[in-house]
């Protein structure tokens, strides 16, 4: 056991006075436990292992909760000026921690207002707004932004800007990217910039271009290395499905819940007014993926995805049925779902799906029906409402997340994503048997935009976050992927892997040398290198400074696949 005690680096007396005069004193601290609760990632291995480690660097200094724009601008100028670190922090799942002691964590939780636009169906939203927010406040209206991630209810439509933004209906909505109108962010020096068409003189917000360079490309997905997000734009779009979702059948009790489990007293919701969910079952993956064109090209449905052994831990209410579906094979390994919408008419759904029928019968496909199956389509019943707001299942009855692969391409591509992870998992060895989703089974794949491109998804779940060991052999995982498709130039990028450090730069491949092009881009919104800094792309003396442990590790998994050290 690591006994080496850790003290958080402290801001100057000064800097915290000062700070404090701007939100008072109720709002801002450096109290040990509470700095702590900032300290520690939810499910990225590279996140979990620094509290292991006793690594200092990811203690914050002090919390801060702003409340307004105009508090955020004059924190930043503070720290600007005397050169103190800044993140951002919503949730906290992903790019929120410190990386150089004395950080000052700036977290959201107080700006949490939605304005809702009907005439002109857009949603201006402060940055601690979650999805499920935003949707049950449109849907009243009968408007919705058009999807959701996993986790709807912590998940924050400013952070997925900075990070990422896949949704279950991409196939009709294209991303949270693709639907954004204009972003607001503080600038490094306390200055407002503001994208789109909003960002000209007397022009309304209806447009996310505007004269010049699309700004919005610069900032998009730098985890908070451009600018800190202080209200973003999104547009809406007609919801057919009713102002409310129905009621699940029950709910789960503490008491008697592996009671309600056998009895199915719960995870049995209805799916919501003028939708359907088709599942689909192929013979292969070569079926698979040549319907998932089929069915994008053909303009029918909403959403496209594969789910693979995803089903297992989604779909389970306890772990050891998670385990026990993944060793029987209980879900097909080769299929999709398919969202339909009857948004012009009920007639509608029924169209799309005789489309839905005719390309299944081209393809080899079945559909799970309550003849084919009924029992495993029973048991994606909590798909029934999740695909759209997560609010019944998915307690994800799996181990601790602990590595996020997400490249994209086009559909084909995730043929290639399957062999690499079969090859990592022929290098390392599983972290649990889920892990075979992806190898045995098709990798979790979302069209987006009818099929132009799409997004694959592997994960690895040890069993605990409490055990370095597993968390050690997902960065291992998530260090030989991230090569490989490197070296193999398999991808333009991935949400976790090539588009952050330390891959940036210790694979200059990447672009080739596009760490150079982001480094001169986050010198001139950045000077002094305050926000965020090393999750993007180092600076010269980050880079000098990256631990010999980091370093070593890149030169081994640049050796593994065939580079030159």
């Amino acid at each position: 056991m690591n006994s080496k005690k850790v003290e958080p680096e402290k801001l100057r007396r000064e800097v915290y006075q000062a700070l404090e005069n701007i939100v008072g004193p109720e709002w801002i601290s450096e109290d040990r436990a509470i700095v702590e609760g900032y300290s520690r990632g939810t499910y990225i291995a590279g996140e979990i292992l620094p509290k292991h480690m006793k690594d200092k660097t990811v203690l914050p200094a002090c919390i801060v909760l702003p409340g307004t724009t105009e508090e955020v601008q004059a924190i930043v100028r503070v720290c600007n000026r005397r050169e103190v670190p800044v993140v951002p922090y919503t949730n906290g799942q992903l790019g929120s921690l410190a990386t150089i002691p004395g950080t000052l964590c700036m977290h959201f939780v107080r700006m949490d207002r939605i304005d809702i636009d009907e005439e002109n169906m857009t949603a201006t939203l402060q940055p601690y707004v979650s999805y499920n927010q935003l949707q049950a406040d449109a849907m009243k209206k009968g408007l919705w932004n058009g999807g959701c991630p996993l986790a709807t209810g912590i998940t924050k439509l400013a952070s997925q800007y900075s990070v990422a933004g896949i949704w279950q209906t991409d196939l009709k909505y294209a991303t949270l990217n693709r639907n954004i109108l204009s972003v607001k962010m503080v600038l490094s020096n306390g200055d407002m910039l503001v994208t789109g068409s909003a960002g000209q003189a007397g022009s309304e917000d209806f447009w996310e271009y505007s004269p010049g360079p699309d700004i919005m490309g610069f900032t998009r997905s730098s985890l908070g290395t451009t600018g800190i997000v202080v209200e973003i734009t999104v547009k809406l779009h007609p919801w057919v499905g009713g102002p409310s979702f129905p009621e699940d059948i029950g709910r789960p009790s503490i008491d008697t819940y592996y009671e309600d489990v056998e009895e199915k007293k719960f995870d049995r919701p209805q799916v919501p007014e003028r939708h359907r969910i088709c599942w689909l079952e192929f013979p292969d993956f070569q079926s698979e993926l040549e319907a998932l064109y089929k069915i994008s090209h053909s303009g029918i449905g909403i959403g496209l995805n594969a789910s693979g052994c995803y089903n297992d831990y989604y779909c389970s209410q306890t772990r050891e049925m998670t385990n026990n579906r993944a060793e029987d094979g209980f879900f097909p390994p080769w299929n999709c779902y398919v969202m339909l919408a009857g948004i012009s008419s009920e007639k509608q759904l029924e169209y799309e799906e005789k489309v839905l029928r005719q390309i299944a019968e081209e393809t080899r496909a079945k559909f799970l029906s309550e003849e084919y199956k009924p029992d495993v389509l029973d048991a994606l019943a909590p798909w029934n409402q999740d695909c759209f707001r997560h609010v019944t299942g998915m307690r994800m009855c799996r181990g601790g997340w602990a590595s996020l692969i997400i490249p994209m391409g086009r559909i084909s591509i995730a043929k290639k994503h399957r062999e690499i992870w079969c090859k990592a998992l022929a290098q390392i060895g599983e972290t649990h048997i889920t892990d075979r989703g992806g190898c045995d089974s098709t990798p979790f794949v979302y069209v987006v935009n009818r099929g132009h491109f799409q997004y694959s998804e592997t994960d690895n779940y040890p069993q605990t976050h409490s055990e370095p060991e597993g968390l050690m052999k997902s960065m291992a995982f998530l260090n030989y992927f991230t090569a490989a498709s490197v070296k193999e130039k398999y991808t333009p990028g991935a949400i976790v892997g090539m588009s952050v450090e330390p891959y940036h730069s210790f694979f200059p491949e990447i672009g080739p040398n596009s760490n150079l092009l982001f480094r001169k881009i986050r010198k001139v919104f950045d000077p002094k290198g305050i926000f965020s800094p090393g999750k993007v792309v180092y600076t010269e003396e980050e880079l000098e400074a990256v631990p010999d442990m980091v370093r070593d590790s890149m030169i081994e998994f640049r050796k593994m696949v065939g580079f030159e050290s």
